[in-house]
């Protein structure tokens, strides 16, 4: 049978903390009544929030069983319900910690609401973390510990909570995601937050009565569980911010990649194209004169000044025609289509009557690029192809001038082979900062990546997570400190103030004996006011601190002297004539 004692007497402090086990109990019972009846709108409240876990709402009834069972003496059922909210929380931060799955997040109950949640039936790390604390003060509250840290403890894991919690349920309210979600795991349902606040409340409560003396407004502890639920409100602040700020920064990057990405697709297709209609209107017209594709030829390179040639390769595949001519001259009647690539390039376009790009090649005047051939049909007639040939460092300088994406470094490369670079240094080491995407061409894929300088890094860092962080951990410092000196200047003021009842109570005895004293004129005692008399040496003693020592004065030893017919001594007669008598 449980220990039991007689009913306590319920201050204040007890019905709250009766209240607080009552309430959560209920909460945790009717979520996972709405988990087994289906009822969405009870176990997550809205549709785009996380729900609370069957396993979240378990420990918090048995939480709130728990603070019941304190409140009315059962020691044992505390013991018991304590230990298995540390149990099941323990082990899911265990999960979380380790990534192995102990098949302890659906062993009861298999969840079907999966939204922001990373693993399906999983409480959320935030959740864990509370519950592992309020599991640990429940035994704590429930272990026959009568040392003065235990209070320290048990109001420390109390006020710990209630800070995580009460950033949670503030970060709902401004939309500050990172206080109730914890990097990509599962969030912390708004209800979950809500119900281990009053849970840390009421083992708050309990730690305050435990620790707290008669005399005492405040227990001498406080300052420390204030100074950390400062404290461990301030981390999850910073951690929030900083998850904020990565992620804009992230989203900044991730705009200008695909801004990089854009402009390359859509500049290189526009050259494609210019080729294109080249070669439509050979294949419409017939093959031109060769003056007059040269012609037509110069145009495009005036206005696509990134051609570093043109030229029509004849179906033999040797080069016939090349504008400029200028450095070029090398190429003319010559065969560059044995090179594989270009081979299979050239193939290709033959065989789709599509253009083709190639992978990226050695170019015949230096450097690497690319060749885009346009295969030209007149009629049935296989007429050739005619090939726009890119050097790949200048064509994409002019794509890319400093005024795109200024501030990033940008390299392309296709096949692990790099063949473009710009700002060239080193990547950030947080993987988010670097963008990753695939432009396909026909026949190549290139592969940007895009990554903020140094420069722009420092320049989109704040410090404000930072500055959160260190005013978090002043303020805590100095909240502490502040308590502790209210406390010190109270216990003072209350020394001061018991010091000052003695002082009255020892002048009301002095003031007593200053008044009007009946003394008798022949054997001088003292009249008290039962009407008793009493020697004056005892009613002096038992009205004030005064002590008597006897002897005899001057005068009065000379009489003795004189009364037993004894000579005075001297001394005692230069005594009398020295001293004066009223």
């Amino acid at each position: 049978m449980p220990s039991s004692v007689a009913t306590p007497t319920f201050t204040s402090s007890r019905a709250f903390i009766t209240a607080a086990g009552v309430i959560t109990a209920a909460l945790g019972l009717v979520v996972l009544a709405g988990w087994y009846a289906h009822i969405p709108a009870v176990v997550q409240l809205r549709p785009n929030l996380a729900p609370m876990q069957y396993n979240t709402a378990l420990c918090i009834l048995f939480s709130g069983a728990g603070l019941c069972a304190f409140n009315w003496s059962r020691r044992r059922m505390l013991l018991v319900f304590g230990g298995l909210v540390f149990i099941i929380a323990g082990l899911t931060l265990y999960e979380y910690l380790t990534g192995i799955d102990l098949g302890i997040d659906q062993l009861v109950f298999r969840a079907y609401i999966t939204s922001q949640t990373s693993n399906q039936g999983r409480m959320s790390p935030a959740s864990a973390l509370c519950l592992s604390q309020i599991g640990l003060a429940l035994l704590l509250m429930g272990l026959r510990v009568k040392t003065k840290w235990s209070s320290v403890a048990i109001g420390s894991l109390g006020s710990v909570v209630i800070a995580v919690c009460t950033v949670a349920i503030t970060g709902y309210a401004i939309k500050l995601p990172g206080t109730y979600g914890w990097g990509q795991l599962t969030r912390i349902a708004l209800h979950t937050a809500t119900g281990l606040a009053l849970l840390g409340a009421g083992i708050f409560v309990v730690a305050w009565d435990k620790g707290r003396e008669k005399d005492e407004l405040t227990p001498r502890w406080l300052p420390v569980p204030m100074g950390l639920s400062i404290l461990a409100a301030s981390l999850v602040f910073f951690q929030a911010l900083e998850s904020r700020q990565n992620q804009e920064i992230a989203q900044a990057i991730k705009a200008s990649a695909e801004g990089v990405k854009s402009v390359i697709t859509v500049r290189t297709e526009a050259r494609t194209r210019s080729l294109v209609r080249m070669a439509k209107r050979w294949e419409f017209s017939g093959r031109p004169s060769q003056a007059a594709w040269e012609d037509d030829a110069k145009n495009y390179t005036k206005d696509f000044p990134a051609f570093q040639a043109i030229e029509w390769i004849d179906a033999s595949r040797l080069v016939r025609w090349i504008v400029p001519l200028a450095g070029n001259e090398a190429k003319l009647n010559r065969n560059f289509t044995l090179e594989e690539r270009r081979s299979e390039a050239v193939n290709l376009a033959r065989e789709s009557h599509e253009p083709v790009v190639t992978r990226i090649v050695q170019l015949s005047r230096g450097g690497l690029g690319f060749i885009v051939y346009i295969p030209i049909f007149t009629g049935a007639t296989f007429d050739g192809w005619i090939a726009g040939v890119f050097n790949a460092q200048t064509l994409f300088d002019r794509y890319l001038p400093d005024a795109v994406a200024s501030g990033y470094a940008i390299t392309v490369s296709e096949g692990g082979q790099l063949f473009y670079e710009r700002y060239p240094g080193p990547q950030p080491s947080n993987a988010d900062r670097v963008v990753n995407s695939a432009i396909e061409q026909r026949g190549a894929t290139w592969n940007v990546r895009v990554w903020p300088t140094p420069a722009l890094i420092a320049q989109m860092d704040s410090p404000l997570p930072e500055l959160v962080l260190l005013a978090g951990l002043g303020l805590s410092i100095l909240v502490g400190i502040t308590i502790y000196l209210a406390q010190k200047s109270s216990a003072n003021a209350r020394k001061t103030a018991a010091l000052n009842r003695e002082l009255e109570t020892a002048l009301a005895e002095v003031k007593t004996l200053s008044g009007m004293l009946p003394i008798c004129a022949g054997c001088k005692r003292i009249r008290d006011d039962g009407g008793y008399w009493s020697q004056i040496e005892r009613y002096i003693s038992k009205h004030s601190d005064a002590s008597f020592s006897h002897g005899f004065c001057p005068e009065c030893a000379k009489n003795l002297f004189v009364k037993e017919g004894m000579e005075v001594p001297d001394e005692i007669m230069q005594a009398v004539e020295k001293h004066h008598y009223d």
